[in-house]
């Protein structure tokens, strides 16, 4: 001993381990498990250690990209509704009435091939979720100004045009629902049935409103 008394060293505890690296397609990853989680269970059913058990990771992670177990479901939607939203954006390289059955088949094969997801997107707490259904609506406003613009030429459509629609996207909506209950009918009788409702619905706008100009050959 030399008289002078040695101090122990506080041990520095380690860090934290990274669960993963974060990135844009680490958080891609994460919303694709999230989407088919949030399509077999209700939001109720999930914990955020489910979600983070069954990708995986840590919760803390979670926690980094979507700051909630709400943030992520809501994040969830807005992919889904994001796909739908691409797959109605038309080719203009194609006719138009060719343009139209493309657009509806390609829907159609989504609400075939991801049935439980796209269930889970109209279903879910579109009545009592505001936020739930601030996603449908902007996503529903944009595919009026696409079908106005294709039909009418008027992104901006009037009265009569904008509410004979409307009633065809909840028509479009509420038959492929049917669809996936019953199974009876192909996909391609389901397209074509889809195109004469519009018909249907665009005669009733001029019915309504003479003045319309509707462009029936893209039908």
């Amino acid at each position: 001993m030399n008289g002078s008394q040695e101090t122990a060293a506080i041990p520095t505890p380690p860090p934290a381990p990274v669960p993963a690296e974060p990135g844009p397609d680490r958080r891609a990853e994460l919303l694709a498990i999230g989407r088919q989680l949030f399509a077999r269970h209700a939001y109720d059913e999930l914990s955020i250690d489910d979600v983070a058990a069954a990708a995986g990771v840590a919760k803390g992670l979670l926690y980094y990209y979507f700051r909630s177990k709400r943030g992520f479901y809501l994040a969830t939607i807005r992919a889904e509704a994001d796909d739908l939203l691409e797959l109605a954006q038309p080719d203009p390289a194609l006719p138009p009435a060719e343009r139209l059955r493309r657009t509806l088949d390609a829907y159609l094969a989504f609400v075939d091939e991801a049935s439980d997801r796209f269930r889970a997107l109209y279903l879910a707490g579109l009545g009592s979720d505001p936020e739930v259904r601030a996603i449908r609506d902007r996503d529903r406003a944009e595919f009026l100004r696409l079908i106005a613009e294709g039909v009418a030429h008027q992104p901006e459509p009037s009265p009569a045009l904008r509410t004979a629609l409307v009633g065809w996207l909840s028509f479009i909506e509420g038959v492929s629902l049917d669809w996936l209950d019953h199974r009876d009918l192909s996909a391609e009788q389901l397209r074509e049935l889809l195109v004469a409702a519009l018909a249907g619905s665009l005669q009733a706008a001029l019915a309504v409103d003479p003045t319309l100009e509707i462009d029936f050959s893209v039908l």
